[in-house]
């Protein structure tokens, strides 16, 4: 019987090991795969609201990791913010400390996916609103 029980496992182990070298494996996150310096600058978002006219967000993201910014529409500063981030494989996470408008605690925090960052561009997914968006760096 212990005989029996030793084969049926060495049996299963021989089949688990091929089904493991012929499945695809998925492919691991690389927390590499978001080179941090890369983020640090000016970075602008401009956008063209049909009611609100032209809207432009410019914030800055320091190697010391925190950030500010400010939202103008038509020229007219709306918003300035400023606050922490933290950077966790390609998911940026902004935590909001001071802020000119109210802020609900739910808006303290705010989690986005880096797509892509080059030399001029940062593409993001912003999982709170779940769009994308492509900002332009701004030369110092």
């Amino acid at each position: 019987m212990i005989t029996g029980r030793a084969t049926d496992v060495r049996r299963r182990a021989g089949i688990l090991r091929r089904a493991v070298t012929w499945l695809p494996w998925p492919a691991a996150a690389d927390s590499a795969a978001i080179d941090t310096s890369r983020l640090y600058g000016t970075w602008l978002a401009q956008e063209s609201h049909p009611e609100r006219g032209k809207i432009e967000t410019v914030f800055t993201i320091l190697e010391d990791m925190t950030f500010s910014g400010s939202m103008t529409v038509n020229g007219e500063v709306v918003w300035t913010y400023g606050g922490t981030w933290t950077l966790e494989d390609s998911h940026i996470t902004w935590h909001y400390s001071s802020s000119s408008l109210a802020l609900l605690d739910v808006h303290r925090r705010e989690t986005d996916e880096i797509l892509s960052v080059t030399d001029e561009t940062l593409t993001y997914r912003s999982l709170n609103r779940d769009s994308t968006s492509t900002l332009r760096r701004l030369v110092p």
